[in-house]
């Protein structure tokens, strides 16, 4: 059957459902969006369980430079503690590790990383075990003062697998491994469990943090990485390995290695750590911003607000679809190894608020349209899980007349029914692109790794790139 008619039709899928546009009784409009710069008051905590990012990036001209560097303390699991077991003899003390188990990469693989391991000054005073540091760590008294390692690491070899002992049964991968110096080796190994003697750090916990404060990975902020790893500090990969020759009870010669880990707390007191992560655009072109454009980095990152003038006194009706559009601007750099995040998130700005602050709060309904949610309620304000499929945010691609570039989409269909019903506040809203969401003092992980993406979006002056919303419906007459 072939039908000759009106050729402006469109739909648009929505679920299971198909919404077909006749300019009869279904209808389409774009809604433009004013989009500014918005204030992101990075309060960013990383706790000892969560992912951290380690390395650097040198060689983005638009978002300038990153360093993330990790503070950790390694202990041993119980005391007192011995190196081998009990009867065993230590005949010799090989060398000594630290090392960090991989996870993750980001940024460009065919560079190398470089990396410096420095021991915490004894009188460190800050870097205690708390729920999580911020970001903007810094240890006091400076860490960077004793060099004890470094080494350069290629993240396509650590997949290949390095053997620890005498059978290829003992191998690991997925591994830094960061040689450390004999001096270093020497002082670790000194230690006893002698109550009168002067290096008993090995008889108790106490006396073990008051010797060894910890450690900095360091990434070499000038050197060619431009990329991060992250890594699992709690995961059993990540310890201070200490290489022994030991003769055992059978006289047999035994090589060997004991390790210190990041502890959580079951036996002895849990180990302080942090992420440190710094940005520097002084170079980039976010000096000497591009006037079409607005910028979202990763935390620690930046925002932007969004404004739908149009929704305030839209015309009753049923909406069948709302759906807002950020474009990427066209890189510069063909593919670009420093892709843009992975979710984009957005939510309401409060700015009806009389206290002078300017908080924040989810979007009613459409984070997830199967649970309940009250974005007002202190105590249930958010869903179990955002439902990406259906709220969108995440990263997207496509090619047109000018190359291929990313988009986000975010369907606010609810959200935007129930504002025109009730004739409710039209918020402004924020776009980011977070590693956690801070509600009501409460921190809830999000979907990004630690400074993993950055993304430059038009900001709606361009004609052929607007930030706009789409909007199907039928009027209620």
């Amino acid at each position: 059957m072939f039908i000759n008619g009106c050729s402006k039709l469109d739909t648009t899928v929505i679920g299971e459902d198909l919404i077909t546009i006749d300019n009869i009784s279904t209808f389409d409009t774009i809604l433009p969006i004013t989009a500014v710069r918005e204030r992101l008051d990075d309060s960013t905590r990383v706790s000892r369980s969560e992912t951290h990012a380690l390395g650097s990036i040198n060689d983005d001209p638009v978002f300038g430079k990153t360093q993330a560097d990790i503070f950790l303390e390694l202990k041993p699991a119980t005391f007192p503690f011995y190196f081998g077991n009990a009867k065993d003899t230590i005949t010799h003390y090989d060398s000594a590790f630290l090392c960090l188990s991989v996870v993750g990469f980001y940024g460009d693989t065919t560079r190398l990383q470089h990396l410096k391991v420095y021991q915490l000054d004894e009188n460190t005073s800050n870097f205690t075990d708390t729920i999580a540091h911020k970001i903007s760590f810094e240890p006091e008294p400076s860490s960077l003062n004793d060099l004890i390692g470094e080494g350069s690491f290629d993240v396509r070899a650590l997949r290949n697998f390095t053997v620890l002992g005498d059978s290829a049964r003992d191998s690991v991968n997925n591994q830094i491994r960061i040689k450390l110096t004999p001096a270093f080796l020497a002082k670790i190994t000194s230690g006893d469990t002698s109550s009168s003697s002067p290096n008993n750090f090995f008889r108790s916990d106490s006396l073990f943090k008051e010797k060894f404060k910890g450690f900095a990975v360091v990434a070499e902020g000038n050197s060619n990485g431009n990329g991060l790893f992250y890594i699992n500090l709690t995961d059993a990969k990540t310890r201070l390995e200490v290489h022994y020759t030991a003769a055992t009870s059978a006289n047999k010669p035994d090589v060997a290695f004991s390790s210190l880990t990041v502890s959580t707390g079951a036996y002895v007191t849990p180990s302080a750590t942090a992420n440190r992560i710094k940005r520097d655009t002084s170079a980039s072109e976010l000096m000497h911003p591009d006037i079409k454009a607005l910028y979202v980095r990763a935390t620690p990152g930046s925002a932007i607000r969004l404004t739908v003038s149009g929704l305030s006194g839209f015309p009753n009706s049923v909406i069948h679809r709302a759906e807002i559009f950020l474009d990427e601007v066209l890189p510069a750099i063909p593919n670009n190894p420093l892709t843009p995040p992975q979710y984009l998130y957005l939510d309401l700005i409060n700015d009806t608020s009389t206290s002078g602050s300017v908080p924040y709060k989810p979007v009613y309904y459409d984070l997830n349209p199967t649970e309940y949610y009250n974005p007002d309620n202190t105590t249930s304000f958010f869903p179990s899980t955002v439902d990406n499929n259906y709220y969108g945010g995440y990263l997207r691609s496509l090619t047109d007349a000018s190359g291929k570039r990313s988009y986000y989409t975010f369907n606010l269909t609810r959200y935007v029914q129930n504002t025109i019903t009730k004739k409710g506040i039209n918020y402004k809203m924020r776009v980011y692109a977070p590693y956690n969401l801070n509600y009501y003092g409460l921190r809830l992980l999000y979907k990004n790794n630690l400074a993993s993406g950055d993304v430059k979006i038009y900001n709606g002056t361009d004609p052929n790139y607007q930030i706009r919303m789409r909007l199907v419906y039928s009027r209620i007459k």
